[in-house]
């Protein structure tokens, strides 16, 4: 609305009042005679939505509001005039809001006003109007529904978690609704959700998946769903695999996922079961290397000793994407015992496996395995070589130039093996090296500080959290969470960081390129959270 016309209205009821006192935009009478003036319900939005934006709103436009959204009959400036007690977000509006809301009301006005009066009520953030935002869960607008999920959500309302979890099995439901209510069953962390969650896990409906859902969800309510998921990881849940074999969902495809949610939570119970699964058998290799892998990078995440020796006698493993998973895990584990199978694997396979190896070497060694680097670089020409003959892949036409190109990427580690060796164990050596480190470097000195469990570090670590190589950033946030656990180490994490840490998840949501690295990102802001 144009200011001109305000001024006229204004000018108009002043003229039929008999003149006007007050004219003052930062009082509430200014803005109440404007409305008077405007007799169309499009102008009367306008005025309202002005008055928003003018900065003069503050607690004493509370009574002109309450009275306007009581006595207001056209639902699209009621929808306006409730936005505007959101933004005052204070506890007096509850009861007037709430007395606006419609759970049946079936025309897309009255729809309207109640998404509005939700997401008032939303900012308020007043667990009193939970009775009545629960009926809005049943709305026949689907826009309601979602803000009314998120709303609860956020109150962490346990009279919702039953309508919640009843919505986020619904089959008739919107799959994005069933998410929503996956979403805010984890919110809320009722172990009551737990059975649910562990169903929709797995779910699949119109080719959608709700395990990033579901398995955020089971990580916000922590110990009872690792109590639920310890049995499924060993296949000892007869109830769900039977509920699991009539949905037609893989039998192992629970172990696996369990795995994941059980390594997000460290949960300790699990290792034994977890060092089993690395030796899982399945006719399908695709199932039997996904069923390792998850393992694997369970036992790395939870630093699991015991998983060195098994995991060395798989690096071997032809293929480069699962020779990964089995190089990460150690390399997040540490120590030097490891290093003979790597300079072994380092040795065999195609280059991208190859190269997985050396990278593992250049994690885990020190100046002594720098004879070993060079080594591996003297032999990769012939390698290439014999590679190009083999596959003729990319870059053959030159395979002397793409032998050298490769050896001389293998010798360039050497500068992470001499970091090794001046740092030796020393936090603040590797702290320095931060700033600077490329991608490999950067590893290795957040793996170095993570398990030396340097909390007055954590800070400097937690500034390159938004890497933008992902593999480097998995890392720097695997060691954070490493040093979050240290005394102390959380709440200095918190105090520090937490804020430059939701800036950078909302600045990067829809980001492809770091939805799932984001996703170890969103489970450390919640332990700093909750620190």
């Amino acid at each position: 609305m144009s200011r001109s016309f305000v001024a006229l209205s204004l000018a108009v009821s002043c003229l039929a009042l008999g003149g006007c006192k007050k004219e003052d935009p930062k009082t509430p009478e200014y803005w109440q005679s404007s409305l008077e003036g405007a007799k169309r319900p499009d102008d009367r939005v306008r005025v309202i939505e002005s008055m928003r934006t003018s900065g003069n709103v503050n607690e004493q436009f509370l009574p002109f509001l309450h009275a306007r959204l009581s006595s207001e009959r056209k639902p699209e400036v009621k929808a306006a005039v409730a936005r505007a007690l959101g933004d005052l977000h204070h506890p007096t509006s509850l009861e007037p809001l709430t007395a606006a809301l419609d759970p049946g009301a079936s025309d897309v006005p009255a729809q309207q006003v109640n998404k509005a009066v939700v997401g008032a009520l939303g900012r308020i953030g007043d667990e009193r109007a939970v009775p009545s935002l629960v009926p809005l869960l049943r709305s026949k607008d689907n826009y309601t529904r979602i803000e009314a999920i998120q709303v609860l959500g956020a109150l962490k309302a346990k009279p919702a978690v039953e309508p919640l979890i009843q919505l986020a099995t619904d089959e008739s439901a919107e799959p994005f609704l069933n998410k929503k209510a996956i979403e805010a069953l984890g919110q809320i962390g009722d172990p009551r959700a737990v059975p649910a969650l562990m169903r929709t896990l797995t779910k699949e409906r119109r080719g959608m998946s709700f395990y990033v859902e579901s398995s955020f969800a089971l990580f916000q309510l922590g110990a009872p769903a690792a109590d639920a998921l310890l049995p499924v990881l060993d296949g000892k849940d007869a109830e769900l695999l039977t509920w699991a074999k009539a949905q037609g969902v893989n039998p192992a495809s629970y172990p696996m996922k369990a795995a994941q949610v059980l390594g997000d939570l460290r949960e300790k119970r699990a290792v034994p079961s977890l060092l089993k699964q690395l030796s899982f058998t399945h006719s399908d290799p695709q199932i039997q290397a996904l069923v390792r892998m998850q393992a694997a990078d369970a036992l790395g995440r939870m630093r699991a000793p015991e998983a060195v020796k098994p995991l060395s006698g798989l690096v071997g493993e032809p293929d480069p994407t699962v020779r990964d998973a089995y190089v990460r895990a150690l390399t997040l584990l540490g120590g030097r015992d490891a290093l003979p199978a790597l300079e072994k694997a380092a040795g065999s396979g195609d280059w991208y496996a190859r190269e997985i190896a050396v990278k593992g070497i250049a994690l885990l060694g020190d100046a002594r395995e720098q004879p070993v680097l060079a080594k591996l670089a003297a032999a990769e020409p012939a390698r290439t070589a014999a590679d190009c003959k083999e596959t003729g892949e990319e870059g053959c036409e030159d395979a002397a130039a793409l032998g050298k190109k490769r050896a001389d990427q293998v010798q360039g580690h050497a500068a992470v093996l001499e970091a090794a060796q001046a740092c030796n164990g020393d936090a603040a050596c590797w702290s320095q090296r931060l700033p600077k480190a490329n991608a490999v470097l950067l590893q290795r000195a957040a793996l170095e500080l993570g398990r030396l469990g340097a909390a007055d570090q954590g800070p400097t670590l937690a500034a390159r959290l938004a890497e933008r190589d992902t593999e480097a950033r998995a890392t720097v946030i695997q060691a954070v969470d490493w040093l979050a656990d240290a005394p102390g180490g959380a709440k200095k994490l918190r105090d520090a960081s937490l804020p430059a840490l939701k800036k950078q998840l909302e600045d990067e949501k829809g980001n492809s390129n770091f939805v799932r690295v984001n996703e170890d990102l969103r489970r450390l802001m919640v332990k700093l959270e909750r620190a």
